[in-house]
């Protein structure tokens, strides 16, 4: 017999790429169909981030990651310019605090998206849906996402944008920056710049009220305005389009979209604290109720008597009014209180 030959096949080898400035690592997350990566200017302390990826929300991500690990609580701060014309409008540079580089880890970020949008993202468990807070300022300089402890809050040129969200990131974790084109067929670019990681500084507790609307059917919120004091009783006018509001002990009305209150001509008359509110259609109730030591926004289906949890307002030390229902019975309005340091 003949002597039979052998074939060995080698594994091409994986080279890393060098991890840039501060960060140690940089890897695509999740299924893209094209590489990802990312370069540090030195003399200009920028980083520039490609990533693919169809989209970071739900319950998996996938998108270009350049990271450090970390434990404790963080402060995390830079510039964003999404580069380029085209794209899609959702596509969206990150500054991102993860628990795992599984697409579907827990994680919190301030995202900063082609159009403009930005917002608190939190899938506050592995699996879970993603959910988010849209702040009422579009296209920062800057933005910053802080941790302290489970608590994740995101300020945007430099000031408080509004609720925070709680998020289960313990132990050792991921902080980085990351980019995801919203559209598996194309990588999409980002810098950033003056990145800066740190432990956040003790100051003084101030008190803020954000007045948040929220979309029933979706759970999306949104901030309408965030003041350092008190903000109480927020109602919707007849029209749908303005909330009114009392703040300095004159009743204030601001466009639901956001932008700068102003005295209002009526006064609408609100509901008295602690008590259910019906829908206009007379289909749903919603409540606030407290666990844990946060605030619980649910709404009650009076069809068939379920609840749903709607949001979670962490350390909101209270509602001092009931929400309030738009005339469409679609979105609803609050207000909370959070003691920030």
């Amino acid at each position: 017999m003949g002597s039979r030959s052998s074939i060995v096949f080698l594994a091409p080898l994986l080279l890393a790429a060098a991890p840039p400035g501060v960060f140690e690592g940089q890897q695509d997350v999740g299924t893209v169909l094209h590489a990802g990566s990312a370069e540090y200017d030195p003399g200009a302390r920028t980083y520039t981030v490609t990533g693919s990826g169809e989209n970071m929300w739900s319950g998996a991500d996938a998108f270009h990651f350049v990271w450090k690990r970390m434990s404790g609580d963080v402060s995390f701060s830079a510039g964003i310019s999404i580069l380029g014309e085209g794209g899609d409008p959702h596509r969206k540079a990150v500054l991102m605090i993860r628990q795992s580089l599984d697409p579907d880890s827990a994680y919190a970020d301030v995202a900063v998206h082609g159009n403009g949008l930005t917002s608190l993202q939190v899938r506050a468990e592995k699996g879970d849906a993603t959910h988010e807070i849209e702040s009422n300022e579009s296209a920062p300089r800057s933005v910053s996402i802080v941790k302290r402890g489970d608590i994740f809050r995101i300020l945007v040129d430099g000031h408080v944008a509004g609720g925070s969200m709680r998020a289960s990131i313990t132990g050792t974790y991921y902080v980085g920056i990351g980019v995801c084109a919203h559209n598996k067929e194309e990588l999409q670019k980002a810098t950033f710049s003056n990145v800066e990681i740190g432990t956040p500084q003790l100051s003084a507790p101030k008190l803020y009220s954000t007045i948040e609307t929220i979309t029933v059917a979706s759970t999306d919120r949104r901030v309408v305005y965030v003041t350092s004091g008190v903000a109480t009783t927020p109602t919707w006018t007849a029209d749908g389009k303005s909330i009114e509001f009392a703040e300095h002990g004159s009743r204030e009305r601001i466009p639901i979209e956001g932008g700068m209150p102003f005295p209002s001509a009526e006064y609408i008359v609100s509901d008295p604290p602690g008590y259910p509110i019906v829908s206009p259609d007379g289909t749903q109730l919603a409540f606030v109720s407290s666990e844990f030591g946060d605030v619980v926004l649910r709404v009650l289906s009076l069809a068939d008597n379920k609840v749903r949890v709607l949001a979670r307002l962490p350390e909101s030390r209270g509602m001092i009014t009931p929400p309030s229902w738009s005339p469409d019975n679609r979105q609803l309005v609050f207000v909370s209180y959070q003691y920030i340091q």
